[in-house]
């Protein structure tokens, strides 16, 4: 019996040539397999990242435990991370860092901590049990950006969390989580700009304010002199 052509066409077909038909369909439909082509870095000029950031922050303020990071100028080529530790008794310590090369820029005890803010920070320190980086850990997931800001706070029913804001790499959005400091549990999760405004207190140092430029004034032109009356003739 004489087999058809198309019957010839379906036994050559292996899986090399199904492999070729799910690639070709997924690139005539338009859709994207992030497996197969990763999505943009976002933040890319951050090569510093936090947990480093972290890192340097305590080598530079002994016997110190991570409290918040806080990344600012995210629109300049060299962001800087406003990093903040504190030691046993409360104290808080910010250290500054460039975000590209993890460069020490300065570091400053912010003043106006007052004796119940100390109390308050060192209570936090020691209901902790989870570090900033196996906190960011429960809520990692492929391709979720990276952390702008992290502290250490009060959350519902007296717990102690770490408020995390991540920047999206599927959408330029934030997203914030509140991850329980002692058992790892993700608390509470809000996605979008507006919803996942960071908590995280200000530097303590604010930025210089330029004074004003005038404009130039312009050169006045010398008064004329009259030219002298001349004898008519």
């Amino acid at each position: 019996m004489q087999r058809s052509p198309r019957s010839r066409a379906a036994r050559r077909r292996g899986p090399g040539g199904l492999l070729a038909l799910l690639i070709a369909g997924v690139t005539l439909t338009g859709c994207t397999d992030y497996r197969l082509a990763p999505p943009t870095e976002v933040l890319a000029q951050v090569e510093f990242p936090y947990d480093e950031a972290f890192t340097k922050a305590r080598a530079e303020v002994p016997d110190s435990e991570p409290y918040s990071m806080s990344l600012r100028g995210t629109d300049e080529p060299v962001p800087v991370w406003y990093g903040r530790v504190a030691t046993s008794d409360g104290t808080v310590h910010e250290v500054r860092m460039d975000a590209t090369q993890g460069r020490v820029l300065g570091e400053e005890v912010p003043a106006g901590q007052s004796a119940a803010a100390k109390s308050r920070v060192a209570g936090l320190l020691a209901h902790a049990e989870l570090l900033p980086s196996e906190a960011v850990a429960k809520i990692k997931e492929p391709y979720f950006g990276k952390v702008t800001q992290i502290e250490l706070t009060d959350g519902k029913n007296d717990a102690t969390v770490w408020q995390i804001t991540v920047a999206e790499i599927h959408q330029d959005d934030l997203s914030t989580y509140q991850v329980d400091a002692v058992t790892g549990e993700v608390l509470t999760s809000e996605k979008g700009g507006p919803a996942a405004t960071p908590t995280v207190a200000p530097p303590s140092t604010p930025l210089p304010t330029l004074p004003p430029v005038s404009p130039p004034e312009l050169p006045t032109a010398p008064p004329s002199t009259p030219a002298p009356d001349r004898p008519s003739p």
